[in-house]
C-alpha cells in the first residue's frame, strides 16, 4: 500500500474534483487524508459511494476470486460504473494479483520503498 500511496492520493482528488464541489486543494487534502485512513478502515474510509464500491469490489476480487457473482458487478453498475470501467476495474485488480505471485514465485525482493513484508 505504501508504494501506491501517492497513486491512491492522486485518484481520489481527481474524483473529488471532478464531482465539483471541492477546490483542487481541499480535493488534495481529503485525499491525503483518506490514504491515511485507508489501511486502518478499509473501504469504509472511501470519501464517496463509487470509490467505496470500487474498492469492495477490488478486495472481494483479490481474496474470494470464486465467490464473485453478478451481484458484484451490478453493484459497480449501481454507483455509475460503465462496463468499460468494470472491466478497467477487473483487470487492474486481476493484474496486481498476477505480478505480485510471479515476483513472490521467483522470490523477487521488494523495491525499497516497499518495506519489509509481515512474517519476514
Amino acid at each position: 500500500m505504501k508504494a501506491h500511496e501517492a497513486d491512491l492520493r492522486e485518484e481520489v482528488a481527481k474524483e473529488l474534483e471532478q464531482q465539483g464541489d471541492h477546490t483542487a486543494a481541499d480535493a488534495r487534502d481529503r485525499a491525503a487524508a483518506f490514504a491515511a485512513d485507508i489501511a486502518a478502515q478499509g473501504s469504509e474510509a472511501a470519501p464517496s459511494p463509487r470509490l467505496r464500491a470500487l474498492l469492495q469490489y477490488a478486495e472481494r476480487l483479490s481474496l474470494a476470486p470464486g465467490a464473485m457473482t453478478a451481484d458484484h458487478v451490478e453493484a459497480l453498475r449501481a454507483v455509475g460504473l460503465d462496463d468499460v470501467e468494470i472491466h478497467d476495474a477487473a483487470q487492474v485488480v486481476a493484474y496486481f494479483a498476477y505480478i505480485n505471485r510471479v515476483a513472490d514465485g521467483l522470490g523477487v525482493d521488494l523495491e525499497p520503498e516497499m518495506g519489509t513484508p509481515p512474517g519476514a
